[in-house]
């Protein structure tokens, strides 16, 4: 029996990885289907997304995709970034081997309670900064500080905040230098407590210099899959 030429569309290799392939910024991800991957990236599926809690008006942030990415298998890695009593970044990821990866949840970041705990840390976001004057207390998480910068941009990424980010990344993460997808962290460091008052080896002393939380969103996510 001869296959019809017109046919052939509806035969697919086993071999074929389908992912859902979209990124918020520029459409919409909801109830998107899976559809193949480009040759280039028939490894595994990627997940990505992050919510900015402002006061009452989070803002939503993800991306799907194919890569070559070799996972082990499936893994999940989400954590939270506290800058003040009403700004707090809410990060997840997935890395799936040969299949779709299941849609992030829409989980809101909310603030984290402020007062006395066993830790205080620096917290401010932006792009250049300095120092960070201001402080706020943890409980029971850790303190991290962060320099990022993109591969094609001349912008420096500075966040500093209270973080129950995990041992293992902050591992993975803390060696400096290190590249990922497009972006190099010239510093990640977890710890008890930071100095207030250390400068970190930029220029514009703006506390939140024209740097928006999508950007933000975007550069440490795609640097944080694992």
């Amino acid at each position: 029996c001869l296959l019809n030429v017109d046919d052939a569309k509806y035969f697919v290799s086993p071999d074929t990885l389908r992912c859902i392939q979209c990124n918020s910024l520029k459409d919409s991800c909801v109830a998107k289907n899976a559809t193949e991957c480009p040759s280039n990236a028939t490894t595994s599926c990627t997940s990505f997304s992050t919510n900015f809690y402002h006061g009452e008006h989070p803002t939503w942030y993800e991306d799907h995709a194919c890569s070559e990415e070799n996972c082990s298998n499936t893994t999940v890695e989400s954590f939270t970034v506290s800058v003040s009593e009403n700004e707090t970044f809410h990060f997840e990821s997935q890395c799936c081997l040969g299949e779709p990866c299941n849609q992030t949840s829409n989980t809101t970041a909310s603030p984290h309670q402020v007062g006395s705990g066993n830790m205080e840390c620096p917290a401010c976001y932006g792009n250049n900064e300095t120092s960070c004057n201001e402080t706020r207390k943890c409980y029971g998480e850790r303190c991290v500080s962060i320099i990022a910068e993109f591969t094609n941009e001349t912008k420096t990424l500075v966040l500093k905040g209270c973080s129950n980010v995990s041992i293992s990344t902050c591992e993975s993460l803390g060696a400096g230098n290190q590249t990922f997808r497009g972006v190099t962290f010239r510093k990640f460091e977890c710890g008890d407590n930071f100095s207030t008052t250390t400068p970190l080896a930029t220029t514009d002393t703006g506390s939140q210099a024209s740097f928006t939380p999508l950007a933000l969103a975007s550069i440490l996510l795609l640097s944080l899959l694992l």
